[in-house]
């Protein structure tokens, strides 16, 4: 296999539809010493400097949306961002959203054959015999599918073709052949009119070959999990100018982090972060954030009081969403998106922001002004390190990113002590795109809330 140094540099333009499998997807190309930029908004820039970014990750915010939307969306940032840049197509690896019709989409308006790869081993996900399985069960047993997704079709070349593309799968027997004996199969593919491969992958060795066959591939675009991208970086040299230094930030104090996912990770990480002495974890009902004066709920005043307080005291806080007879998964974002309009002077003021959720970190960096993120590192796998860039802020902040069903109980309370370990390195001038490993120590409860409407998680 080429050693990356003999493999040609390129600029990347990954296409995703959520925020954090955006920045989760790009910050594999930051660790390997590209300048990466993630957008919320394909009509928006932030070159800094007159330095534009070799990897430019879109988050078109289109998992929920029709085909016709998504497509139209995919154009605009083609259009906008595509011209000289080898396109990525980030989608999630449990196929959430409609991401056979984006690659439909993208596949009629690039000409190029798709090859999708979802797998991300090193999560626990793999695709064998054309099937997903998410830690050895297969993806429609998974309690996600079945709640999202009950009696609907689960595997990935069949869901092209119901998008109208001309799908096949490949068997692991091709990628144990090497990268130049895949490279062949998907010419011949593409002599016949294939649209799309689904590759079979159950190792990080299988994705490493699969990676080198999409660099050396020609008329084809890569359609994967962060898994793919990250091997990817890991083979392709960055271009050689001016790196984007991190910027000192003047914010001093506590981390908020804003947990909108319902997923049973997510509780599992809060329940971690209520054990934690330094770290107040209070729970907002969702009552208080269904109409449009919600900004001005006693209530809410009072929580951003509490934080504040708190956070100017040194501890860290955490925000999460509760949940009650009538609260339904699709009506997240509207309330994330209120509860950054109570809270937006609290996420200003704080040390950094941890945000799980792609559709929470959304909600609450649009609400703050903040269209640009510049990716830095992760605290570990699928938990991004940016910083924000142009925004209404005074100054820079570290932001945290992690989808909802990543990670593992002390995944957020990792993601904090990273924020303060960066916040401290940047002031004093020392950056390094790889993180610490950071101590664990286990404590008491010791949050306390409003009471009934707004309370301590831990409580």
């Amino acid at each position: 296999m080429p050693h990356p140094s003999s493999t040609l540099s390129r600029q990347y333009l990954i296409l995703a539809d959520d925020l954090s499998g955006a920045a989760d997807c790009a910050a594999g190309f930051a660790m390997a010493g590209w300048r990466t930029q993630v957008l919320l908004r394909a009509d928006e820039g932030c070159d800094q400097h007159g330095i534009s970014a070799d990897v430019l990750t879109i988050d078109t915010d289109s998992r929920r949306d029709a085909a016709e939307s998504s497509a139209a969306k995919l154009r605009n940032a083609l259009a906008q961002h595509g011209a000289g840049r080898t396109v990525l197509k980030k989608i999630d690896s449990t196929l959430r959203g409609g991401w056979a019709a984006e690659v439909a989409a993208l596949q009629s308006a690039l000409g190029q054959i798709a090859l999708v790869i979802p797998s991300f081993p090193a999560m626990g996900r793999t695709l064998v015999d054309g099937i997903v399985h998410v830690r050895g069960q297969r993806l429609a047993d998974t309690d996600t599918w079945q709640l999202e997704h009950a009696n609907q079709e689960d595997r990935p070349a069949q869901m092209l073709r119901n998008a109208g593309l001309h799908a096949e799968n490949v068997a692991l027997d091709v990628t144990a052949q090497g990268a130049r004996a895949i490279v062949q199969w998907i010419e011949q593919a593409q002599a016949r009119g294939v649209h799309a491969l689904v590759f079979d992958v159950v190792s990080d060795a299988d994705l490493q070959m699969l990676a080198q066959a999409s660099i050396e591939a020609r008329n084809a675009f890569s359609v994967c999990s962060a898994g793919l991208s990250h091997a990817i970086a890991g083979l392709t040299q960055a271009p050689d100018s001016p790196s984007l230094a991190a910027q000192s930030s003047v914010q001093q104090g506590g981390v908020i982090t804003l947990v909108g996912s319902m997923s049973a990770v997510a509780r599992e990480q809060l329940c971690f972060l209520a054990t934690q002495p330094e770290v107040r974890v209070h729970e907002v009902a969702p009552a208080l954030l269904r109409n449009d004066a919600s900004i001005d709920v006693p209530q809410l005043q009072s929580l951003q009081q509490m934080l504040q307080q708190q956070m100017a005291q040194g501890l860290d806080v955490v925000v999460c969403i509760g949940t009650d007879a009538a609260f339904n998964p699709a009506e997240g974002p509207q309330l994330a998106t209120r509860l950054a309009q109570a809270l937006g002077n609290t996420f200003k003021q704080a040390t950094g922001m941890v945000l799980t959720g792609g559709e929470t970190a959304r909600a609450v960096l649009q609400q703050l002004g903040i269209h640009c993120l510049q990716v830095r590192a992760e605290s570990e796998p699928g938990v991004v390190l940016s910083q924000s860039v142009s925004t209404s802020i005074s100054a820079p902040q570290w932001i945290a990113t992690k989808a909802g069903a990543f990670g593992n109980a002390p995944s957020l309370h990792r993601a904090i002590a990273a924020i303060h370990a960066r916040q401290q390195d940047t002031n004093r001038g020392i950056m390094s795109a790889h993180l610490p490993v950071i101590g664990i120590t286990m404590g008491d409860a010791a949050g306390v809330g409003p009471e009934i409407i707004v309370k301590s998680f831990a409580s």
